[in-house]
């Protein structure tokens, strides 16, 4: 018993009476009375000295071994002494033990708090009930909300950025105090309203860091335009990257012929005796992406010419008679951006089924299998998806490397093996990492391919030194160097580097800034990663 009385939440507050143990449940029981005499009124403070009645408490508390435990508390209610007060009964309070009304001790709360605020909802449920406590998620995020949140110190350096509550639907805005990493509010939506009032509630903020968004630079503007805004390096560096790949994407031919110098084929002379190379084929789809083509470089010449009219100030119905096209294509073109020069590829352009099967391919028909018909027996074996007509058109390309005129021809013993040196598309976007990459993250060989590819074309060198040079900018903070380079990108003949550059003139102070001082919007990028794996936990 003794031991038992240690283990109450209060032992000089509470008196064990008797306990009783459920063996097959694993439940201790406790029995307990309060031992207070006396008791303020909780409206008016009289301290109470008669009992009206008595009534039982059922408390959950902290698990005692592998038994969860309840208490049965026996508790008084009193007779106010106050005349004047409302309540004239009222129930004795043990604060050290349970809050009014609740079902849980004061103690287990605390630990459920704790839990919630390190997993969560859903995984603190689950870790409590290994450990004892069986309440679900909803509980413990209740827990969490009855909280007191920490006094909020206006920061002299803070970082903006947007969250979503639910991607593509509904926006916040996350603050974060950058001298404490640590977050110091959440706005229900990422307008520039909300923000401006928030910065006026709150004066002091001397720095801002933000991504590149115009919505919480007018904020600032707005509430605080004294105070200095820094444009996020990674967000500087990411769009810079964005441009790169597409510029590149105008010069993939260049590309093609780097990875080609990088990447030497093996000789395919007739007088190479061993093995030959396999002569591409063309695709079946040539004559469909003509056609796409055709019809892209349609649209694009009809859409500037409906522009032109619409400038004129012709109307819809004339210009779409004029062109040739609906009305409704005439307002459409008229509100989207220029079609780009080149229609887009789709991600997959280039790509076959068949790749990953290539070698075992070339490796069959060196070992004497070249009826398509058994090779496509053994590919579906080892999970190839694709057509016949695909690896019959890559077997041409095989038999064509050899010399064989038809597949019914006879195989010389002497005839050489064939070689199929695969090497992965260089694409824009493998282009653009290379150069935005820190030169001590370089491999030699990526050193080698960037110096194969500025020498395809002068427009590819200039471009890659002036991303060279911004990067530095960033880099070591050379701000004094910012305007020659903002010249020399403006008059570049590269059109979407000359759209970046223009797009840094209407973010110049905050662009400078950024290579003028340490702040940095890091912090807020992970805090808004962890942001995300608690709403998900939850």
């Amino acid at each position: 018993m003794e031991l038992l009385q240690a283990l109450l939440p209060s032992p000089n507050g509470l008196q064990l009476n008797d306990y009783e143990m459920d063996l097959e449940h694993q439940h201790l029981e406790l029995s307990v009375m309060s031992t207070q005499t006396v008791a303020p009124c909780p409206l008016c403070g009289s301290v109470a000295h008669r009992v009206h009645s008595r009534y039982q408490r059922t408390l959950a508390d902290l698990p005692c071994l592998h038994f969860s435990l309840s208490l049965l508390v026996l508790v008084c209610k009193f007779f106010c002494p106050n005349p004047g007060c409302r309540r004239r009964i009222f129930t004795e309070r043990i604060p050290e033990v349970a809050a009014p009304w609740a079902r849980k001790t004061v103690r287990q709360v605390q630990h459920l708090q704790e839990i919630g605020l390190a997993l969560g909802g859903a995984a603190g449920s689950r870790l409590g009930k290994c450990l004892g406590y069986f309440s679900c998620g909803s509980t413990v995020l209740n827990h969490l909300e009855r909280l007191p949140l920490p006094e909020l110190e206006v920061p002299e350096v803070l970082g903006v950025d947007d969250f979503a509550f639910r991607k593509g639907r509904q926006y916040g805005t996350i603050l974060v105090n950058l001298e404490t990493h640590k977050p110091i509010a959440l706005l229900p939506d990422r307008k520039a309203d909300t923000l401006a009032d928030w910065i006026r509630e709150h004066p002091g903020v001397e720095v801002f860091s933000r991504d590149r968004s115009t919505t919480y630079k007018s904020a600032i503007n707005k509430a605080a335009p004294e105070a200095i805004q820094v444009a996020d390096r990674f967000h500087l560096v990411k769009n810079l990257s964005e441009v790169l790949e597409i510029a590149l994407g105008s010069y993939r031919a260049e590309l093609k012929a780097a990875s080609e110098a990088q990447h030497p084929q093996p000789s395919a002379e007739p007088d190479c005796a061993e093995t030959v190379v396999v002569i591409p084929q063309p695709t079946a789809i040539e004559a469909a992406q003509e056609l796409t083509r055709q019809k892209h470089q349609l649209r694009v010449q009809q859409q500037r010419e409906i522009k032109a009219l619409r400038e004129q100030e012709w109307p819809i119905l004339a210009i779409a008679e004029k062109v040739g096209v609906s009305e409704r294509t005439v307002r459409r073109y008229s509100a989207r951006p220029d079609f780009p020069d080149l229609p887009p590829r789709r991600p997959t352009f280039g790509r076959s089924l068949l790749d990953p099967y290539k070698q075992e391919v070339v490796s069959e028909w060196n070992s004497g299998i070249t009826n398509s018909s058994a090779m496509m027996v053994l590919l579906q074996q080892k999970g190839y998806k694709g057509s016949r007509r695909t690896l019959q058109r890559y077997m041409r390309g095989l038999r064509k490397a050899q010399g064989i005129s038809s597949p019914s021809g006879r195989v010389a013993k002497s005839v050489p093996k064939v070689v199929d040196p695969q090497s992965p598309p260089f694409t824009p976007r493998q282009a653009a990492y290379l150069i935005v990459q820190r030169d001590e993250n370089q491999e030699g060989e990526d050193k080698e391919l960037l110096g194969h590819l500025v020498k395809q074309h002068p427009d590819l060198k200039t471009l890659v030194d002036l991303a060279y040079t911004f990067l530095e900018l960033l880099r070591q903070r050379q701000a004094d160097a910012f305007d020659s380079w903002l010249m020399e990108a403006l008059a570049c003949p590269i059109n979407p580097l000359k759209k970046f550059a223009a797009s840094l003139m209407d973010d110049y102070a905050e662009v400078k800034a950024s290579m003028m001082m340490e702040v940095s919007n890091g912090p807020v990028e992970g805090l808004n990663n962890k942001l995300k794996m608690l709403k998900r936990q939850m």
